[in-house]
Order: C-alpha cells, then sequence, then structure tokens
C-alpha cells in the first residue's frame, strides 16, 4: 500500500487519492477508519507559525509621549 512506500507520511487523503488513481471506489472516510483501526496515521507536516516574542530592551510605544 502507499503508506509503507511513502516512508509513513502519506495520510488517509493521500491515499484516498492514490486509490482513486488506481481505480478504486472509496471515500476518505472509510479510508482513514481502516488506517484507525490498523493503526496506520501519516505525518504532519505542517510549518510552525512563529510568535511574536517581547523584546524586555526595546522602549515602549508610549514612551515618547509627555
Amino acid at each position: 500500500m502507499g503508506h509503507a512506500r511513502s516512508t509513513r507520511t502519506y495520510g488517509a487523503p493521500r491515499i484516498t487519492a492514490e486509490l482513486h488513481d488506481e481505480g478504486v471506489r472509496i471515500n476518505h472516510k472509510r479510508v482513514a477508519r481502516i488506517m484507525r483501526t490498523i493503526g496506520l496515521e501519516g505525518l504532519r507536516l505542517r510549518r510552525q507559525h512563529r510568535i511574536t516574542l517581547e523584546d524586555p530592551t526595546a522602549e515602549g510605544a508610549g514612551s515618547g509621549r509627555p
């Protein structure tokens, strides 16, 4: 199956697309359910968002007012 060949990064949407390309008619929810049943899960490769950190040496926004 595609999951093992993809170094275990493929999740249900990609597996479903691969099966569709091979002519198999199957719903993504069924693929997800089967993957859960046999203990497969894809990697989450989303980019992490950086947050703004406070700079303790910076002057405040209101420091120039009387």
